[in-house]
Formats: structure tokens, sequence, C-alpha cells
């Protein structure tokens, strides 16, 4: 679970936790913003709708109501004295007509002479002289519609007075025509037929802002003047607006004019029920939210891993590589940027290691080309000896000591030959099980004649006892090469070279020890750096080489010195099974 503390992945992660949770803020933001007043939007339309509606029905009933003036006025059953007729010509109006439930017929002084039906006998001459309607009827001589009138029988009642005159055009009697507003079907069908979401209601008030027709019936007849929308109506305004009603609750309201009668027609709801609909949809879009939050969170984690898991792999394969694991390859899984990057650093390594390998085999064709003095040296000494002996066989001096000089000598030429050979040829890496006296001792005789010509003397301690090393011979030569050929090159006056090489715990240590001019602290952090040397004629190419060879052994290289006294480097090779790399 590496990938959990990777500083991409959680960088991936909490930039697109981020991202949905600003997108999850902007919709609450704008739902906030612009849902309450889609519904309210919605909820005008409603009531405007609804007001409008019934603003014509009422106009068709009082145009209907008004065609009353004219058929009673015409009527011969109101135009005899005969209370008898009287109630017929009531009956025959109360049938036809769906608007009115009851009638009277009054004289010209208020007194009921007529009625219908039998449940008005009470009033029977019952003088109702000071009743609104009557007066306005016999004084306009004109049909007139009350407001809303409490009848002696405890109903609320709208009525109709319709005059009928004498042959001298004088107010002879007055029909009174009336609707019981809680009781005509037809009436009440108007408004509780409109129906305005859960708590929206509908209500009429007539010119004196009683109320006509309510959904309660308790609130029929109230006088509610002083409402802000019933106050806009007396004074034959329409509109919309959000207003405060008797019980205090806030209320958008539609209302509207009825010249007609003079009455008014509101519709509204309360506000709280308008943002109803967003409280749910709220609700719905957080438990939305939380679900997309978790299941996006999980994807994203997902979508993450699997960008880190490649990148990781890639970052693991380089620690590999960079501790000598050269074999080591990243996948190149896909193909991707990160299928590519993989594939770009396998072929990095590839090149490196060809580099490495160009590296190890010019330094080695530069060590040969300085080493070919001191062999040349080395190989003049046999050859003079051997010059000699044939010289003494020429003269017929013969002595059996003699060949067996000449065949050590022409063996000594065939060893340095075969050293110097060996070093410049290009040998495939390939690693088997050496002993480290046999690659130091063959080392050494090769460097023997560039240790005469600077008059260095080598000391050679190896512990006889070491385990055999798995190692690239050849490789661990070429580090041994270096490092005798420069503490020769350090000691141009000549001294002591000293090798050691013995066994500590699984390890062994081989120690390279001179009596040179040493190397200034300055300049110790920068050894092994590719073209810094020490040396005036230098690249620094053999040490870096070294220090990649022994590093790819799983070996450590370490160097110590003291400017003026002498420089010893250590090198440490872990004794194991067959090691990689």
């Amino acid at each position: 679970m590496n990938w959990i503390r990777s500083r991409i992945f959680w960088k991936i992660y909490l930039i697109n936790l981020v991202v949905i949770f600003v997108l999850l803020a902007l919709m609450f933001i704008i739902a906030r913003m612009s849902l309450p007043e889609i519904t309210k939007e919605q909820y005008r339309h409603m009531t405007d709708k609804t007001v409008l509606r019934m603003k014509e029905q009422i106009v068709q009933i009082a145009e209907g109501l008004h065609k009353f003036e004219q058929y009673v006025q015409n009527d011969p059953h109101f135009r005899v004295d005969d209370a008898k007729q009287w109630s017929e010509g009531l009956e025959h109006i109360i049938k036809i007509s769906p608007y009115i439930d009851s009638a009277t017929v009054l004289d010209s002084h208020g007194y009921v002479k007529g009625f219908y039906p039998n449940d008005l006998s009470h009033l029977f001459n019952y003088n109702l002289s000071k009743r609104e309607y009557f007066q306005q009827a016999l004084r306009t001589k004109r049909v007139y519609f009350s407001d809303v009138v409490s009848a002696d029988t405890g109903r609320y009642l709208l009525v109709i007075s319709v005059p009928v005159f004498n042959e001298r055009n004088e107010v002879e009697r007055v029909v009174n025509l009336s609707m019981r507003i809680e009781q005509n079907k037809l009436f009440r069908s108007i408004v509780q037929s409109f129906q305005i979401g859960e708590h929206g209601y509908t209500f009429i008030v007539d010119r004196n802002g009683n109320i006509i027709s309510h959904p309660s019936k308790k609130r029929i007849g109230d006088h509610v003047a002083e409402n802000a929308i019933v106050q806009k109506l007396l004074r034959g305004q329409s509109g919309y607006e959000e207003v405060v009603n008797t019980e205090g609750a806030k209320m958008l309201a539609s209302y509207a004019y009825i010249p007609i009668l003079q009455w008014g027609v509101v519709a509204q709801v309360p506000a709280s029920e308008i943002y109803k609909p967003y409280a749910l949809f709220e609700k719905a879009l957080w438990l939305a939210s939380i679900a997309a939050f978790f299941i996006l969170s999980l994807l994203t984690a997902i979508y993450a891993q699997q960008i880190v898991h490649p990148l990781r792999r890639l970052c693991d394969v380089a620690e590999a590589v960079a501790k000598g694991k050269k074999h080591v390859r990243a996948d190149e899984t896909d193909k991707t940027e990160i299928g590519l990057l993989a594939k770009r650093f396998n072929y990095m390594i590839d090149s490196i290691q060809q580099s490495e390998e160009l590296l190890r085999k010019s330094e080695k064709l530069a060590v040969v080309g300085q080493l070919a003095a001191g062999v040349a040296h080395e190989i003049r000494n046999p050859l003079t000896s051997l010059k000699g002996f044939i010289q003494l066989l020429k003269e017929g001096k013969c002595n059996e000591t003699y060949f067996d000089i000449i065949e050590a000598e022409l063996e000594r030429l065939n060893e340095i030959v075969n050293e110097f050979l060996l070093l410049g040829k290009p040998n495939p890496t390939k690693k088997t099980y050496n002993h480290v006296s046999e690659m130091l001792q063959h080392v050494v005789k090769l460097l023997e004649g560039q240790a005469l010509l600077h008059h260095v003397t080598v000391q050679c301690f190896v512990d006889e006892q070491l385990p055999p090393l798995y190692c690239d011979e050849n490789q661990l030569k070429q580090v041994f090469i270096n490092i005798i050929k420069n503490a020769i090159e350090a000691m141009p006056n000549g001294g002591i070279l000293r090798i050691e090489a013995r066994q500590r715990l699984d390890s062994i240590f081989i120690c390279i020890t001179d009596e040179g001019c040493g190397i200034p602290k300055e300049r110790m952090a920068t050894l092994g750096e590719p073209f810094y040397s020490t040396k005036e004629k230098g690249t620094g190419l053999g040490l870096m080489v070294s220090f990649k060879i022994v590093e790819a052994h799983g070996g450590e290289m370490k160097i110590h010195s003291e400017e003026g006294k002498g420089t010893t480097v250590c090198l440490c090779f872990p004794i194991s099974s067959k090691r990689e790399g």
C-alpha cells in the first residue's frame, strides 16, 4: 500500500475532492437562488389563472342575474295584486335558476306579502323597509345587488332586488331574489373547484369588504376591509403581491376587481408552501450529493492509485538501478504518457549500460597505453638475458642450466604478454567464482614494470584462506589496475605501495596504501565525478568507472587521504551466493 503514502496520490485525490465539493456547492447555491423563484412564478401563474377563471364565472353569473330584471318586470305573475300568483311566479324563477334559492315580494312600504319556499312563512307581513337593498331598488328604480346580508333566519344571503312598476311608472312592489351563500351548490362550486397547492384558497369580497365566499364557512360575512389587498380591491385595483393575512401568515396573492358587481376575487397561497418543493428537493439533493461524493471519492481514489502505481513502480526500478541492479526494467503497461515514460526509462538504462561499457573500454585502452612503457621495460630484461645466453650458445659454450634459464625467461615473457593482451581484450560481462589473491598477483605482475620505472616497491599481504568472490574477473582487475596505477603515479620519487586483502565477518576487505602526496580535503568530495582528476592529464573517468564496477558488485569503495602522507583506498565486497547486477 505504498501508494497511500504517495504525495502525488493525495494531491490528485484532494484536487478532485475540491472540484467535486465546488460543483456540489454550486448546485446548492444555484438551487437555493433559482428554485424558490421558479416555484414562486409557478404559483403566481396558478393564482393568476384561478383569479381570472373565477372572475369570468362571476361575471357570467352577474350577467345572468341581471336578466331577471326584465324577466320579473314583464312577468304577469307580479303585475297583479294576487299573493297566490306571486308565489307561483317565485316558484317558477327558483326552479329555472340555479342561483336563486329563495324569494320574497314586498309592497311599496316594505312589508313581506309573498314568499317561496314555505320556510319563509314566518316573514309574512314582516317589514324590511330599512334594508338597504329595498331602499336602493325603491329609490333608483333599478335592480340592485346587495352586499352580504345576515338574514333573520341566520343565513348569509346575496339579495337581488327588482322593482316592479305600475301604470304610472311608480314602484308598486319589490321582488327580492336571494342566493343562500352557504347552501347554493353552484355558487359554492365556483370557489371550491379551484385548488391551489395544499393550503392555498380563494375568497370573494363585496363592495364593503365583507367576505361573500370562503372555503371556511365561519369566515363568510367577516369584515376584512383592513386587509391590504382588500383595500386595493375596494379602490378598483388588480395585481399580485406578498401580503400578511389576518392570522399573521405571509401569503402570495393574486387579486382581481369585478366592476359589474364591485366585488373582488382573491387567490392566495402561503409563502411557506412555495419553499416546500425546494426543501424536498434540497433533502433529495443532500442524499444524492452524499452518495455521489462517496462514489466519486472512491472512483477518484482508484483513478489516482492507477496513476500512482506505475509511477511508484518506476521509482522503485530507478532506486534498484541506482543500487547497481542494472537488469531491472520498468513495466511498459500501456500507451499513455506513463507507459511512454517507462519505455524511455528502459531505453535510458540500456544507454547508460552501453555508455559505462564504452567508458570501461576506453579507460582500459588508456591504461594499456600508459602501461606500454612499463611492459616494454619488463620485457627488455628477459630479452637481454635471452640474447646473452644465445650468444654463448653460438660460441659453443653449452651448459644445461642455460636452457633452464632461457625456458624460465620465455615463460615470464609469455605471462607478461598474456596479461597485457587480456587487459586490452574486449570481454563480455561474465561473473564466476574467482580468488582475490590470484587476481591481485596477476595485476601486480602486470604493473611491476611501471613500479620499477617510478622506483616503487610493492608489498603484498594477501590471506591465502580467503573464500572465492563471485565477480567479473576482468572488471575487478580493471579496478585494481586503476587504483594501483594511481598509487604508483602518486609516488614519482619512489616509495612503498602496500596491498592487503583479508576477511572481516561476511566481507572481503582489500586496502591499497601509497606514500604519495595525498589528496587535499577540498577535493575529496568530488572524487569519482567524470572529468575531475587530481592529475594534470587525467580525465577522472578511471575512478568513476571503478566506483561503478564496485557498486555493480554490491561492494563499497572508500578513500582516506592525508595531504603529504599518502592515500588509502579500501574496497569491501560481500561474501554471498551469486549476486546479480
